[in-house]
């Protein structure tokens, strides 16, 4: 066996033991646990009890299995009841000989640390992920998943980092963002630092910490944006030369930190669809400048070209630039 295991909450591990002991004549196997300290881990159940529903033998099949889901995590204390669990679980492995000779021991040091929660829907390889909601007349929901722990005799609790304000509670297994959170005003970004946090018999099992921002929608077109006044000028539609090359102004998107790659979506002459079969019409990923290529082939008249971005919180937006093209005297 390992000197030593570290297991997550919840997790349980097989380990065989050498094929030689199947064979062994006048000799018996079994755990002893006196090296752990004489101590409750409930109001029930002494801490021997525990380890020796969690740490077994099986000679038939000459494994040990030990089954960290049925321990607690170490160096913890219980916020029901106030016991504590030791820094490290031991268990030794004795054999006993019949023929009168000496026992021989293996001890494991066994350390149990609490497992990670996970909230659907998002990242799951993030070691803090982020909600990004737009303000609105309607609360956010977020469920808690349990990542196979069985939820039976636990209890789930929810710790807001900061200063509370009353706006985000759990219910049952959800974490809900009332709809008047954050921002009185709606416009200022707000976020809140959240961590559920589940126990057993008061000791913390697992847990996951997760944001969510709250923000007014992102402003996406072709113009000027004066944060400071919150004031808009549209600088969307121009007129040029029928054949010219044009390559516009990079789109306002604000706040810039949220700011993603551009794409062309769609292409309308005068109202309709507009089918691009020279490619004339295209847009910079990176800057969403609209560019058209000089050429003999437009017609006059008003295009609209699309522009679509989707930002770094998952929301997609739109804004429209129009070339009115009309034809060069002389």
């Amino acid at each position: 066996m390992p000197d030593s295991l570290t297991l997550v909450y919840g997790q349980t591990v097989q380990l065989s033991l050498p094929a030689e002991y199947n064979n062994l004549k006048d000799a018996t196997l079994a755990f002893d646990f006196k090296a752990n300290p004489r101590i409750k881990l409930n109001d029930t159940d002494s801490l021997s009890t525990f380890m020796r529903n969690a740490v077994t033998f099986n000679s038939s099949t000459n494994t040990v299995t030990v089954d960290a889901g049925k321990l607690y995590p170490n160096g913890m204390t219980s916020i029901t009841t106030s016991y504590q669990t030791p820094r490290v679980y031991t268990a030794t492995l004795v054999a006993t000989s019949t023929a009168g000779f000496q026992p021989v021991k293996s001890t494991i040091k066994i350390r149990v640390v609490p497992t990670q929660l996970a909230i659907k829907d998002l990242s799951a390889t993030d070691k803090i992920p982020y909600a990004y909601a737009i303000y609105s007349k309607q609360e956010e929901r977020y469920t808690v998943d349990y990542q196979g722990i069985n939820p039976a005799n636990t209890y789930l609790y929810l710790h807001v980092n900061g200063r509370p304000d009353g706006k985000v509670n759990l219910v049952k297994d959800e974490v809900v963002v009332s709809a008047d959170a954050g921002d009185s005003a709606q416009k200022s970004e707000w976020i809140y630092d959240l961590i559920p946090i589940l126990t057993k018999d008061g000791y913390e099992v697992a847990r996951k910490q997760f944001r969510v921002v709250l923000m007014s929608k992102p402003k996406f077109f072709f113009g000027t944006y004066y944060s400071d006044y919150d004031l808009t000028i549209l600088e969307n539609r121009i007129v040029m030369g029928l054949g010219n090359a044009y390559t516009s102004k990079a789109p306002t998107f604000s706040p810039d930190k949220y700011k993603g790659k551009f794409s062309m979506i769609g292409i309308k002459k005068d109202g309709a669809a507009f089918t691009d079969t020279q490619q004339l019409f295209t847009v910079d990923e990176a800057t969403g400048k609209v560019s058209v290529a000089a050429n003999t082939t437009l017609k006059a008249g008003a295009y609209e070209v699309t522009v679509q971005t989707q930002a770094t919180t998952g929301l997609v937006l739109t804004a429209t630039f129009t070339l009115v093209m009309e034809p060069i005297d002389g």
